[in-house]
């Protein structure tokens, strides 16, 4: 066992040093990809209502960068507008609305990963991951502008901070104000991490916040490298993406109980389809990923497949599948805007229309 596990271990630190192709650089359509550039690693998407465009976490590379959350209209052809960055983290404070825990830290960087956007009253809540000199859970109260072909305002609502050995990746909001966050490994040499989280000496779980409550570690969640999470229409059970695990776990919101398990390999983040399925975005050869990681021009072209699963009956269905070596690549997250699928990365400086 010691032996296997150390050949593995060399295994994948000498495939991280070895180039696995070229960089794509061309923003041309191939195929049924059809890139749309000039975004920093767009690594997580929400759409807003009533067709009021998509929010972008433009990723800094777990905190190796400063980041953005930007806004893009498919229809009106002008890019990207960023909304909120480093300069700006703490636009439109209220002190009279702190939807955070008291006395929390305001970020001196913001390097966005995870997003989620859900109802609050009458407006919407923008959750974010964000590293910097701590990692922290971001509120914002989404403003909408007056019409589809401009961008909504951000104000700033407070935060959470998590403890220093924490590395978080992806959130959702629960019904009673708080939310559900992952936690990939404890924190220490990003590379022995993700060796150790391989091995099964470095596991992750879910965070949970409550108003009031603080934070907790939610029972039976422990898994090597949990990443995606997202949580049921009526907020009673949660889904989590685990990475290294090959698989879907859903659990139950109130009692924390493991409900199912669905086997799905290497699946990042996901979203509800319209047809009430899970879209899971899935790596298609993860030791093919090496030079994605820090990519901010072109594309890696690394693999990736979109996978929807039935929640009721675990059935899975591809509905979208990509080689290497095409103009966009990898997904880690696909998303359903006005009948269409975009697709983001962690790496490069694109997201994607995908036709299906």
């Amino acid at each position: 066992m010691i032996h296997s596990s150390w050949r593995l271990a060399v295994l994948a630190a000498v495939l991280s040093t070895v180039a696995c192709g070229d960089i794509e650089l061309s923003c041309e359509p191939e195929g049924d990809e059809i890139p749309i550039c000039g975004v920093q690693m767009p690594e997580d998407l929400a759409a807003l209502p009533d067709a009021g465009g998509i929010l972008v976490a433009e990723y800094g590379d777990g905190g190796k960068l400063p980041g953005a959350l930007s806004w893009f209209q498919p229809f009106t052809g002008n890019g990207f507008t960023r909304l909120v960055d480093s300069d700006n983290i703490m636009v439109g404070a209220s002190t009279a609305d702190n939807w955070g825990e008291a006395g929390c830290a305001v970020p001196d960087l913001l390097s966005p990963h995870g997003i989620y956007l859900s109802p609050r009253g009458d407006t919407q809540q923008l959750l974010v991951v964000n590293h910097s000199a701590v990692e922290q859970v971001l509120f914002y109260d989404v403003l909408a502008a007056p019409d589809n072909t401009a961008p909504p305002s951000l104000a700033w609502r407070g935060c959470v901070t998590f403890p220093g050995d924490a590395v978080l990746n992806d959130v959702v909001a629960l019904p009673d104000g708080g939310f559900a966050v992952t936690h990939m490994y404890q924190r220490q040499h990003e590379l022995l991490a993700q060796l150790g989280s391989m091995l099964g000496l470095n596991k992750g779980h879910v965070w949970r916040w409550s108003p009031g409550a603080g934070i907790h570690v939610m029972a039976n969640t422990v898994a090597r490298m949990p990443n995606g999470i997202e949580v049921a229409p009526d907020g009673k059970s949660i889904w989590v993406n685990n990475y290294l695990e090959q698989e879907l776990r859903q659990y139950d919101v109130a009692t924390e109980q493991l409900l199912q398990t669905v086997q799905v390999p290497n699946i990042d983040n996901s979203a509800w389809l319209g047809d009430g399925r899970l879209l899971l975005a899935s790596h298609l050869s993860p030791l093919t990923m090496f030079p994605c990681f820090g990519l901010t021009q072109g594309s890696c072209g690394a693999g990736y497949e979109l996978i929807a699963v039935d929640t009721e009956t675990g059935v899975t269905e591809s509905i979208f599948r990509a080689e290497r070596g095409g103009p966009f690549g990898p997904a880690t997250v696909a998303i359903e805007y006005q009948g269409k699928l975009y697709a983001g990365s962690f790496s490069g400086d694109r997201m994607a229309e995908l036709r299906r």
